[in-house]
């Protein structure tokens, strides 16, 4: 399955003579994290900010990984994030706002996820509504779990759907190439049925830590 695309992918594409902080993903790039978590954590709480309240699930997802467990509450112990405060601000996000970028990161949870317990019916639950929303990680995945029978019953009128609808956006640019051995055993009535399905206009949700670009630090 895909995953959340770590801040540690990101932070080296920029040169630091480059950049002036702007925003907060600027502050983490040029070493400013506590700075850039306190204007995360104040526009969370005072502005409920749903992109800030977002990175800020990120950032507490991958910490151990970004090198966070120096700072606040960010790990468990020394060298394990602390994804029990990352779950808590998803569901959050969720819940309050129908965010599909937090209903995906749920649906990471319950997805062989070593910490907490394996529930591919709750994965495949929240994986479909931020499909359903444009996140093409999740259509990625929705397809797979169609493929495969895993939360939900096997379907592969369903899956070669969303494998189409993933292929609409910029994560999955294969075209009919990679799944002409399920486009195969489809009926040509139910190949019809799952092109019909694919929306063509559907704006595409991106839920890599980048969102921090639209976070203004000033």
């Amino acid at each position: 399955m895909k995953r959340i695309l770590l801040l540690s992918l990101f932070i080296f594409i920029v040169l630091y003579s480059q950049i002036k902080a702007e925003t907060v993903y600027d502050l983490f790039i040029s070493g400013e994290r506590e700075k850039g978590i306190a204007i995360l954590r104040d526009l969370a709480e005072n502005e409920n900010n749903k992109d800030a309240i977002y990175v800020l699930g990120l950032l507490y997802n991958d910490a151990s990984s970004i090198n966070l467990c120096g700072i606040e509450d960010f790990c468990l112990g020394q060298n394990f994030s602390n994804y029990k405060v990352a779950k808590k601000i998803f569901t959050q996000l969720y819940h309050s706002y129908n965010d599909p970028r937090a209903a995906y990161a749920l649906g990471e949870f319950y997805d062989d996820h070593w910490y907490f317990s394996k529930n591919y019916s709750k994965a495949f639950k929240y994986y479909l509504f931020s499909a359903e929303q444009g996140v093409p990680e999740a259509q990625f995945n929705v397809a797979n779990m169609y493929e495969h029978g895993d939360g939900v019953k096997k379907d592969l009128t369903q899956s070669v759907r969303w494998y189409l609808q993933c292929n609409t956006t910029s994560l999955c640019g294969a075209g009919v190439d990679g799944i002409d051995d399920l486009i195969n055993q489809l009926t040509g009535e139910q190949y019809e049925l799952a092109k019909s399905l694919v929306v063509d206009d559907m704006k595409e949700v991106d839920i890599r830590i980048t969102i921090a670009r639209q976070v203004v630090s000033q």
